[in-house]
This record gives C-alpha cells, structure tokens and sequence, in this order.
C-alpha cells in the first residue's frame, strides 16, 4: 500500500506544477486494475503454479524410480549375463573333455581293429600257404605216384620225391 501512495504522490509532484493530471488519474486507474486482476487471478496462478510445480515433482520422481528399477534391472542382467558366460565356459571346457576322451576311445577300438585284422591277415595268409602246399604236394604227389612210376621201385621214388623238394 504505502509504494502506491508513493507512486501516487510520485506522479502528482512531477505533473502538479504543468496542471496535466491524466497521468495521475490514468497510473490511478493503472493501479486499480493491477490490484484487482491480482485479486481475481491470484488463487487460480498460485494453484497453476503448485499444481504445475507437483505434476514436475512426480514426473521427476517416477524418473528416478525408472532409472532405480533400470539399474536394478542392468545389475541382474549383467549377473546373469556372468553366470552364462561361466556356465558357457564349463560346457566348453566338458565337450573339449567329452570329445578327447571319445577320440581315446574310437582311437583305442580301431587299433584292436587294426590288431584283429593283422591277425586275420595272417592267419588268412598261413591258410593260403598251407593250401598252397596242399595243392603242390597234391600235384607232386600225383605225378610222383603216376601209374607208371608205381610199377618201379621204391628207390626210385624215394629219390625223385627228395629231388623235387629241394
């Protein structure tokens, strides 16, 4: 109140000595209507303004328990992101072990393999051989014991058998 006494006064003072008081009356009627539209408008700017400052308050702390849940949310991510990472490293380090001792055992087979089919070779081998023999000392025999040579002596084909194995 006592600033628009002073404005009033103010107002008079350098216009009272010309006699010109439409500025006086126009800062009066100026003032006037500051004082109502302050009076009308107070409450609804004061409750703008609060209800403007609380929706900004409950935004930013909806953003901070967003931010809170997306921390808590990259924290458990980034632990289940180690366990994996572990657990990818075990069944790495458990097939590298499962496929040596597999190699071991397809490696240990197909040397008893390779063993048993060595045997067979030879035993296949002893087998031909030995028909082999057969077959020649069948034929010898055969030649040897003709009908001819069973006519002659006993000496003689003692003697021819000796010649023809060596």
């Amino acid at each position: 109140m006592r600033a628009f006494i002073l404005l009033i006064s103010a107002a008079a003072a350098a216009f009272g000595a010309e006699g010109e008081l439409d500025i006086l009356w126009r800062t009066i009627n100026f003032a006037i209507f500051a004082g109502l539209t302050y009076y009308l408008l107070a409450d609804f700017v004061r409750k703008f303004f609060g209800d403007r400052t609380r929706s900004i308050v409950s935004a930013f702390e909806k953003a901070q328990d967003k931010a809170k849940e997306a921390r808590s949310n990259r924290e458990k991510a980034a632990a289940a992101l180690d366990e994996a990472k572990a657990n990818a490293e075990s069944i790495v380090k458990f097939a590298k072990d499962e496929a040596i001792a597999i190699a071991d055992r397809v490696s240990a087979k197909t040397d008893e393999e390779i063993k048993v089919l060595h045997k067979l070779k030879e035993e296949s081998k002893i087998v031909a051989e030995n028909k082999m023999i057969r077959a020649v000392v069948a034929s010898t025999m055969g030649e040897i014991l003709s009908a001819d040579d069973l006519l002659s002596d006993q000496d003689a084909i003692v003697e021819n058998l000796r010649k023809r194995a060596i």
